[in-house]
């Protein structure tokens, strides 16, 4: 690519920058203009705080701390990086190939373009002035061999980018086929998600639980020390006899106090030791060490190290980088293909005497187009991509809440574990809210299947409804099993759990389907980013928020009923929480059907509104 065809391509690429700025409004103008200052602030703080780190806080430091360092900042980088490829799973090219493909020029040009273009992101311009600024301090403080930093640090970037560069260049190969991509973006994201659990897993398990146990054994001794003082103190005697009593109790924990402070001292150097040994590993396996280690052993006077490291991470930056264009270019030019088409199968005739499809079959104490819109919409939750990832924070929540009664199964004491179900219900319903709160704007352009249908539009509620229980309620089960097998309630407090979630659910669906109905937010497809939000929905849906906790507590009368009259004397030991959650499970059965079909109604009022509203296009 020759001088003037760079030009050109980067004048492209501006208008191109300038044109999508102002098709998203002036708002949105204002609101990256604003992220972007602030972005270049944090920028110049982190290069000025780094710079002081390393000329005076790591100036007369041991070697591993450069690399403990080093390890949190790659550490802190790779994650806010990770969350920006997961907001962005499949790359849109800044400048696409396939326009190119007729004109006289170099498609390395073009896609060379397109990689500098990625560079340009908040994470990079927030940590490359502190990597920089860390760099030069190190430089002041150690002398001119930390200069080797700057080609390893420079190779780390070229390295992380052009993996990430890669990376999103083979999804978007493997999304040309269309089925394929929403399995592509669930699996993705559940493999980040699942990455950034490992935090609570880490404290699951606990490593230092050793000292931990330790550092409470010692204030421990030292808290019965200063308890016998106080006692001691607070007999009567003359001073002399107060300060003799003192002197005693010192003498007697005095050996007990140093023996364990000794034990403690000698644990934390072992654990530290065990701790560095495994670092050195890690950074040793994972390329993306190989900067701590590199810069540790500048640190230390080596040079060895950090010119191997440089040259490591300069062949797996260019080799992705190689590998990126060949994907790109095979791609662009039809080599790869969305997949290859098979003979459809020859239809073979159902018996009659065949058990039914899903779709097929009936629901009990169900009408025929309730039970059809609830298999249907059912169905739609297990294929739908933003489905999967919505309903992946109730699972992520059991995960959490598991691990926590794990670690500690007496954390909750026994009065208060009968309201562990109404907690464990509310978190799951509350990452619901998002689903079921705004149901019709996940429907998009098949809204139109519900407005065209002779069904009747308290049906269709139901339907909705019905969809999400087995996700919802199947939840609250599995979790408040799990629960009580460790952390154990009186059976009758664990049966109340099951009415009192039906009524919670049931109330929640009343409150979601009238959300839906009144304030409905188009959402973009395979995503779960809203478009066309407007001021008065977006405050609406944040007030559901604000009333859902409120509308719930109304649900714990039959507790507090029990819990009162066992604080008044009677009635302990008696069922009194489960048959009063039954009863109000009862009456909320009864209230849901009524006020179904009045919010029928409301949805058959405004379903022309609804209908304009989830398929509009982004403009």
């Amino acid at each position: 690519m020759n001088g003037e065809h760079f030009r050109a391509f980067l004048w492209l690429r501006w208008r191109l920058r300038v044109n999508q700025f102002k098709r998203a409004g002036t708002a949105n103008a204002v609101i990256l203009a604003i992220l972007a200052g602030l972005a270049v602030i944090l920028g110049i703080l982190a290069f000025l705080i780094f710079l002081l780190v390393g000329a005076f806080g790591l100036r007369d430091v041991s070697a591993p701390v450069i690399m403990y360092v080093w390890d949190g900042l790659i550490a802190a980088l790779l994650f806010c990086w990770a969350i920006g490829l997961l907001a962005e799973l499949q790359r849109s090219e800044v400048l696409t190939l396939d326009k190119f493909l007729h004109l006289p020029v170099s498609l390395a040009g073009v896609f060379l373009i397109n990689y500098l273009s990625s560079l340009f992101s908040m994470t990079l311009l927030v940590f490359v002035p502190g990597m920089l600024g860390l760099i030069i301090g190190l430089v002041i403080a150690r002398g001119p061999a930390m200069l080797l930093q700057v080609p390893l640090a420079a190779a780390f970037l070229l390295m992380v980018t052009a993996l990430t560069y890669q990376f999103q260049g083979w999804l978007a190969s493997l999304m040309v086929n269309k089925r394929r991509r929403r399995t592509v973006i669930v699996v993705v994201t559940m493999a980040f998600v699942l990455v950034f659990q490992l935090p609570n897993l880490l404290n699951i398990i606990r490593p230092w639980k050793n000292t931990a146990n330790q550092i409470d054994e010692l204030e421990a001794l030292r808290q019965a020390e200063k308890e016998e003082i106080r006692q001691a103190e607070s007999l009567a005697g003359t001073a002399a006899e107060r300060t003799k009593r003192r002197e005693e109790i010192e003498k007697a924990y005095g050996p007990r106090l140093s023996a364990q402070g000794k034990l403690n001292e000698e644990t934390k150097r072992h654990e530290l030791e065990q701790l560095q040994h495994t670092l050195r590993i890690i950074n040793f396996v994972a390329p993306p060490g190989w900067l701590a280690l590199g810069a540790m052993a500048a640190f230390q006077g080596e040079m060895l190290p950090a010119l191997l490291g440089t040259l490591g991470l300069g062949l797996i930056g260019t080799a992705s980088l190689w590998r990126s264009y060949t994907t790109i270019v095979r791609l662009y030019t039809g080599q790869v293909t969305s997949a290859r088409r098979k003979a459809a199968p020859a239809a073979v005739p159902r018996s009659d005497a065949g058990p039914p499809r899903l779709l097929e079959k009936q629901l009990p104490w169900m009408s025929e187009h309730a039970a059809a819109i609830a298999l249907a919409s059912f169905r739609s939750l297990l294929r739908a991509p933003e489905a999967k990832l919505m309903l992946l924070s109730p699972v992520f929540i059991v995960i959490a809440l598991v691990g926590l009664f794990f670690s500690k199964r007496d954390l909750i004491p026994e009065a208060y574990r009968p309201l562990v179900g109404f907690v464990v219900t509310a978190l799951i319903l509350m990452t619901m809210i998002q689903l079921l709160g705004n149901q019709f704007g996940f429907d998009r352009n098949g809204f139109r299947v519900y407005v065209l249908c002779g069904a009747r539009r308290s049906d269709i509620l139901l339907g909705k409804n019905l969809a999400v229980a087995p996700f919802a309620l199947g939840m609250v089960l599995l979790l408040v099993v799990i629960l009580q097998v460790m952390s154990p309630s009186r059976l009758d407090h664990f049966l109340a759990i099951f009415p009192l979630a039906t009524s919670m659910f049931l109330v929640f669906c009343l409150l979601a389907n009238l959300l839906s109905i009144i304030a409905p937010v188009p959402i973009a497809s395979g995503s779960l980013k809203p478009r066309n939000v407007k001021g008065i929905p977006l405050l609406l849906h944040f007030s559901f928020v604000l009333v859902f906790p409120p509308a719930m507590s109304v649900l714990l009368l039959p507790y507090g009923v029990e819990a009162a009259l066992e604080r008044a004397g009677w009635g302990h030991g008696l069922p009194i929480y489960l048959v009063l959650a039954l009863s109000e499970c009862v009456a909320i059965v009864f209230l849901y059907r009524a006020a179904l079909t009045w919010e029928g109604l409301l949805l058959q009022a405004r379903e022309q509104k609804i209908l304009d509203v989830v398929t509009a296009r982004t403009e």
